[in-house]
């Protein structure tokens, strides 16, 4: 265990490319290694094989060379042991000259191994191989298709080739003929034929390595890329991307993705930036005001005037209310991020929510008109009750702030179609510039401050749209804004809507 763990460490510290050609020529020596094997198994089988054929060829073709057949060879394991016959040794001495050559020894045997005839006292002729008794008869016995041979040392160590065939007269085995030859030219011809395959592996895996890591090289090459590009990524070069591949691979599909994350990194960067530059500036306002507040009180410049100390603390108290707004907005946005703001979904009415938003939107007013009305056939809707009123009282109030005092802001409800609910927040107020309307919805953006009827220091953060994009989203609806310069805006919340009774009518 501890071995492996070692070795892995070891692997893990070589280079990708080294690994996958290192990996690539493994599986290439393992499958030409088995090839080479198989091949000179093969070989060797089939040489053998012939060989031993030509020797029972030859025996079959000496035996019916003989006047009157006094013998004859049948195929392994025989018929049962008989007696010699009284003149048995003169035809096996023939048969033994005639088989016997300067590579074939021929050896007559009885049935239980003991030598009849032999050929090794002819000159020229391989020295004998002795074979025990019990292995003659169980070679014999498993020969069923007569086409085994046996594989044996003789006196001098040399491999032969031995077969062995059954000599039968009067339906009885009265002995057997043993030929052995030499393996020395199939030898011979099994290690010529190894040394050519040693060397067509080597050339081939030397072949095989220049390919493989110039292949795997030209593969990896846009990881190295990567790799350098995330170097000077990490070092704040956001603007970089990959040359993407043309192939459409796993790399090509990762240079695509990478290119992709880096362009969020660097949208969600410079929103971050932005974020922490719109906040900084958010809070040296009231910051400012409080600082320049506390420092007329420290130097006595009421000059004891309590309506002046007073008229100090509201400002003061004005202005830490507005930062307060500004971190429960802040808030709210970080929980709506991060997915933790907690939505309250249910069944609602609509023209519930709406009768508690006119009400609280009447407080707000300063002279505009405010209307509201819902349709009949309003049906109710899937939403969390709280967060939906937060929504509506910010887009009344930001209607609000944008229209004149002579003015009128309509809250309307109808329903669209068998899914939806639509709620309609309408002002005739100066409307909203063409190229601020894309960006209404960013945080911290607010159009021309001359649009509004309030001075800046209360005109908002530019956190409410924002807010009110982010909970009707989280509560599966959405929200929309469209506006005419000199004629008004109007925003529209589109709600799941659920199967109910419609409401009765209420102007």
């Amino acid at each position: 265990m501890w071995s492996m763990k070692r070795l892995q460490r070891w692997t893990n510290r070589i280079p990708i490319r080294w690994r996958l050609t290192l990996v690539s020529l493994g599986v290439l020596t393992l499958l030409l290694s088995t090839l080479g094997l198989i091949i000179l198994f093969t070989a060797e089988q089939a040489l053998l094989n012939n060989e031993a054929t030509a020797l029972r060829n030859e025996a079959r073709l000496a035996v019916g060379g003989f006047r009157n057949h006094p013998f004859g060879i049948i195929e392994p394991p025989g018929p049962p042991s008989g007696p010699l016959p009284a003149d048995f040794a003169i035809p096996a001495g023939i048969l033994v000259q005639k088989l016997a050559s300067a590579s074939v020894n021929a050896t007559v045997l009885t049935p239980g191994g003991s030598v009849i005839v032999t050929g090794s006292d002819l000159s020229l002729i391989p020295p004998p191989v002795t074979l025990s008794p019990s292995l003659i008869q169980q070679t014999l016995a498993n020969d069923s298709q007569g086409s085994n041979y046996l594989l044996a040392r003789d006196a001098q160590k040399n491999r032969q080739l031995v077969v062995l065939m059954p000599l039968v007269s009067q339906h009885h085995t009265i002995a057997i003929l043993q030929l052995s030859t030499p393996t020395q030219k199939v030898d011979g011809f099994i290690t010529t034929l190894r040394f050519i395959l040693l060397l067509g592996v080597i050339g081939a895996l030397s072949l095989a390595i220049a390919l493989t890591f110039l292949l795997v090289g030209a593969a990896l090459r846009p990881l190295v890329d990567m790799e350098r590009t995330s170097q000077r990524i990490a070092q704040g070069a956001l603007s970089m991307r990959l040359d993407t591949p043309v192939t459409d691979d796993e790399i090509g599909r990762l240079a695509l993705s990478f290119n992709q994350m880096v362009a969020q990194l660097e949208a969600a960067f410079k929103n971050q930036k932005q974020f922490v530059a719109d906040v900084s500036h958010e809070l040296r306002t009231p910051l400012a005001a409080l600082s320049g507040s506390l420092e007329m009180l420290l130097i006595g410049a009421d000059q004891g005037d309590i309506e002046a100390s007073r008229k100090l603390a509201r400002n003061m108290y004005a202005e830490v209310q507005r930062m307060h707004r500004l971190v429960e907005d802040l808030l709210a946005l970080t929980r709506l991020d991060e997915g933790k703001m907690v939505l309250r979904e249910d069944t609602i009415n609509v023209r519930t929510v709406i009768d508690k938003v006119y009400d609280q939107a009447q407080q707000l007013a300063h002279g505009q008109e405010i209307r509201k009305e819902i349709v009949p056939d309003t049906p109710p809707v899937r939403a969390d009750s709280d967060r939906l009123q937060q929504v509506l009282l910010n887009v009344m109030d930001n209607a609000l702030k944008f229209t004149p005092t002579d003015g009128r802001v309509d809250l309307l409800a109808y329903k669209e179609g068998q899914t939806a609910a639509i709620i309609e927040v309408h002002d005739n107020g100066k409307g909203i510039p063409p190229e601020a309307l894309p960006h209404v919805f960013d945080r911290f953006y607010r159009a021309d401050p001359a649009r509004s009827r309030l001075p800046q220091s209360v005109s908002g953060n530019g956190l409410g749209l924002a807010i009110a994009k982010e909970l009707i989203e989280a509560q599966g609806g959405s929200i929309s804004i469209s506006s005419t310069p000199g004629k008004g805006t109007t925003v529209t919340i589109r709600l799941r809507s659920i199967s109910a009774s419609p409401a009765p009518q209420n102007i």
